[in-house]
């Protein structure tokens, strides 16, 4: 009879310490606050806007601010997992409106200056025909 007792009490103290060791593990794998990633993902967003991509890049730049906007919501649910996610979404969006902002300058003067070449082309031509 005492055997069975032990069988028992070894069996209790076997489940409890599985399920110790499973809570400290589950606590211990917890993700952390994103606080970097929202970070980065808010000064990509100013550099961003400050490069007036809004004007260039305008369904980029939404994109990044509802994402931003969502991962702080996701940060007030404690859900870091998803904060994550989105703040590194909301990066890759601001970087890539501000990615085409600069391409769309670039084009700008590009155009610019070809058609000042070819204006002083054509001075130079009507030059040497006199």
């Amino acid at each position: 009879m005492m055997r069975k007792c032990r069988f028992s009490l070894r069996s209790v103290t076997a489940v409890m310490l599985v399920g110790g060791t499973l809570a400290l593990t589950q606590g211990c794998s917890s993700t952390p606050r994103p606080d970097a990633e929202v970070a980065g993902a808010s000064a990509a967003l100013m550099s961003a806007e400050s490069s007036e991509a809004t004007l260039y890049a305008p369904v980029p730049m939404d994109r990044a601010k509802d994402k931003l906007r969502r991962a702080q919501q996701a940060i007030e649910r404690k859900d870091f997992d998803e904060a994550r996610r989105l703040s590194e979404e909301a990066q890759a969006d601001a970087e890539l409106a501000h990615a085409i902002t600069s391409k769309t300058r670039a084009q700008t003067a590009l155009s610019d200056l070809e058609t000042s070449i070819e204006m002083l082309r054509s001075e130079i031509l009507r030059g040497q025909q006199n």
